[in-house]
């Protein structure tokens, strides 16, 4: 079986560099230390000009939780149309209440903002308790992708659960493995957890 390799990087060469040793997919980001920003429209718009496998961008306006104030989620909304604008193939973005639940409406809203674009809910949903109904949740709002580590710290001690999840989606959903897993790694846990696609910033190896 294949398996899609999506390399996390934190800027523009290292994207150019992850797609030079193999990667199928980016996932663009800043503040890699701070599990991800969204970058800059100038590294967008140059990933974009000169990489020639799909793009993702990262949607989060700051580190720390996944709680929006009004004003953050404008942010977001303003991003998700730069990147529609700029043409990449996906957008990443979670956000949740105050309990640790999907915050519905504005996912929603952000996934109907994003028509045209492919979507990816990131590992907020890891914060999530009840992570088969949240699955449910965005089946029926229409995402494409759910990134996770199952929970736990990283994939291999998450892969019971993400063995579960990949079993739940059914198909509707793709499951995206991430939280650790490297180019030495990711055959293994994706044989045991029947995932298609894993993601992480080793998964092609060092891109420093």
């Amino acid at each position: 079986m294949s398996i899609l390799l999506e390399a996390c990087v934190g800027c523009y060469e290292e994207a150019k560099r992850a797609e030079m040793l193999g990667a199928d997919r980016i996932e663009l980001c800043d503040n890699l230390e701070e599990g991800g920003t969204t970058p800059s429209y100038g590294t967008i718009y140059l990933a974009k000009k000169n990489i020639n496998i799909p793009i993702s961008v990262i949607i989060r306006p700051r580190g720390g939780n996944f709680v929006y104030s009004n004003d953050e989620f404008e942010i977001m909304k303003k991003d998700i149309i730069i990147c529609k604008e700029l043409g990449v193939e996906t957008v990443v973005f979670g956000i949740l209440n105050k309990n640790n639940t999907i915050d519905i409406d504005r996912t929603r809203e952000l996934v109907d903002l994003a028509q045209g674009l492919k979507v990816t809910f990131h590992m907020a949903f890891d914060e999530i308790y009840d992570k088969f109904k949240a699955l449910e949740q965005l089946i029926s709002i229409g995402v494409d992708r759910v990134l996770t580590k199952g929970g736990k710290d990283c994939a291999e001690e998450g892969k019971v659960v993400l063995k579960e999840i990949v079993e739940k989606s059914k198909g509707k959903v793709i499951i995206l493995v991430g939280g650790k897993v490297t180019y030495k790694n990711y055959k293994t846990l994706s044989e045991f957890i029947g995932c298609k696609e894993v993601h992480g910033s080793k998964i092609v190896g060092d891109l420093n």
